[in-house]
């Protein structure tokens, strides 16, 4: 009897860490992808009141509003990966799990600042939309995409602490996942600064790293007990 429920268990840890790990990259292809394939004239975060008029109104199509709804579903993907990480973590954090409970809060509010809708609301009126009105929706957008730089940064530190207090977890995920999460908190004081993505990269790219390992199997979160 102990034994089915322990190979009942190692089962469906597993089952978790695959659906985690494809709401990893489903994320990925999601919200960055959608991102990185349009065409859409580029705007600073330093634009002004026409430039924001421009931008919103070479945003207002087809692809436009389909990437607006790719990517809430995305950031939903990205709440199945972080409260899947934090379930898979769980039992290597010790008792209150205050770690691994902080991660799960932590991708419940980068996800809320990411589905602030000021962008959408915008282009959807763009046509006629009055230009500081549009400066307005277009600092609105940004400073939410920072703050959640800060919920993030939260996630991959407290998801570096437990890897690298685990014996059974690699170390260099843990240093990569602590490094990732200090520069993008620090990423939201110059938030201005182009340097900003360099942060903002690493994270993303330990989301795909991690996402390809718990999908595969090879990252030991489902196989000891």
């Amino acid at each position: 009897m102990v034994m089915q429920q322990l190979s009942g268990t190692r089962t469906q840890q597993r089952t978790l860490a695959r659906v985690t790990g494809a709401a990893g990259i489903t994320t990925l292809v999601l919200v960055l992808g959608t991102s990185l394939a349009n065409d859409y004239q580029s705007a600073a975060f330093s634009s002004d009141a026409q430039q924001a008029v421009a931008f919103f109104r070479s945003i207002d199509d087809a692809f436009g509003a389909v990437s607006s709804f790719l990517t809430a579903v995305g950031l939903i993907a990205m709440l199945w990966f972080t409260i899947g990480l934090a379930l898979l973590l769980r039992r290597y954090d010790g008792d209150p799990p205050r770690r691994s409970a902080f991660l799960a809060g932590a991708g419940v509010i980068s996800v809320v600042s990411g589905q602030i809708a000021s962008w959408d609301a915008a282009a959807f009126r763009a046509q006629d939309i009055d230009p500081q009105v549009a400066r307005y929706a277009f600092d609105l957008g940004n400073l939410s995409f920072a703050n959640g730089w800060v919920a993030t940064g939260a996630v991959s530190i407290c998801a570096g602490m437990i890897f690298l207090s685990a014996k059974d977890l690699p170390n260099w995920i843990g240093w990569w996942a602590v490094a990732a999460g200090v520069g993008q908190v620090l990423a939201r004081a110059i938030w201005t600064n182009d340097l900003v993505f360099v942060a903002f990269t690493a994270f993303w790219l330990w989301v795909a790293v991690v996402s390809v390992l718990l999908l595969t199997g090879r990252l030991a979160v489902a196989e000891t007990y």
